[in-house]
């Protein structure tokens, strides 16, 4: 099959490009505007003014939030990677001629809808539900545990059996790309498992953990529906936040600046992971 010519490859690509400017780029400008501007009773007035990035930089609550959310994010990343690691590489190194079948029903969960998985959760987490029935049926507690639903612990657990897929796809392919020579080398020269581990098969799949662990962190950060619906009192989140100024306080240019501050912030990490990732690839070229 013949190659393009590069100017005609250029004109066929035009189409996605504009579709893109326009359905991702464009309203994120448009956001971006609106975030200079401010509430005038019940319009808004165009005068540019740096109030709103100023109201969220001394608002302890704002900044709470903001903190709360992206710490959130971070605990989910950590314990993904715990429990993603060994089972990406089992389907890497161990797994045969069923691979592509435990891929699959690893990506079963998200064929789901979101609402779906949070409603399961509660039914899984309730005072009437299983986990709560198991625990008194096996004598460990007399009464349903009521810290299991509408809490930081119901919300976390829920975030991350929604997004672990996503950390172990990225691990999984950094482990296909590992060479077990490098691992079997150490072993020859005396190093224990867990300097293997360590010095071999940590650095060498680093690429791979940082990948799956942006994934994770940005839909961490930007989940709306699970906090809301398992957190409870706790679920109120930077995004609800932001939900309800362009909703009920018709406050849209603080909404967008609270929304670009969090864009900002993950550009920001995105920037490093990128930065991070090439020089891990880097390091394990020269290895």
């Amino acid at each position: 099959m013949a190659v393009l010519p590069g100017r005609i490859g250029n004109w066929l690509s035009l189409p996605v490009v504009a579709a893109l400017f326009a359905l991702c780029v464009a309203p994120l400008l448009i956001l971006f505007a609106y975030s200079f501007f401010q509430v005038d009773f019940v319009a808004i007035s165009r005068e540019p003014t740096f109030a709103n990035y100023a109201k969220i930089a001394g608002s302890e609550t704002y900044r709470n939030l903001i903190a709360r959310a992206f710490g959130s994010a971070m605990l989910v990343v950590a314990i993904t990677a715990i429990i993603g690691y060994p089972v990406a590489w089992f389907i890497a190194k161990r797994v045969t001629t069923a691979k592509s079948t435990l891929l699959t029903l690893l990506l079963v969960p998200l064929y789901s809808g979101d609402l779906v998985r949070v409603f399961a959760w509660r039914v899984l987490l309730g005072a009437e539900g299983a986990i709560n029935r198991t625990l008194m049926w096996l004598g460990v507690t007399t009464e349903p545990l009521a810290g299991l639903l509408f809490s930081p612990l119901a919300t976390h657990i829920a975030l991350t059996y929604n997004y672990l897929p996503f950390m172990v796809i990225g691990l999984w392919l950094a482990f296909e790309s590992l060479d077990d020579a490098w691992i079997e080398a150490a072993a020859d020269l005396g190093a224990p498992a867990v300097d293997r581990f360590r010095r071999v098969t940590l650095p060498l799949t680093v690429p791979g953990l940082i990948a799956g662990g942006l994934m994770v962190f940005v839909m961490v950060a930007g989940d709306y529906l699970t906090p809301q619906l398992l957190g409870g009192a706790s679920g109120v989140t930077i995004i609800s936040a932001v939900n309800d100024l362009f909703g009920t306080a018709f406050d849209w240019p603080l909404g967008s600046a609270i929304a670009w501050t969090m864009l900002a912030i993950l550009m920001f990490c995105f920037g490093a992971g990128a930065l991070a990732i090439r020089r891990a690839t880097l390091v394990s070229d020269g290895a």
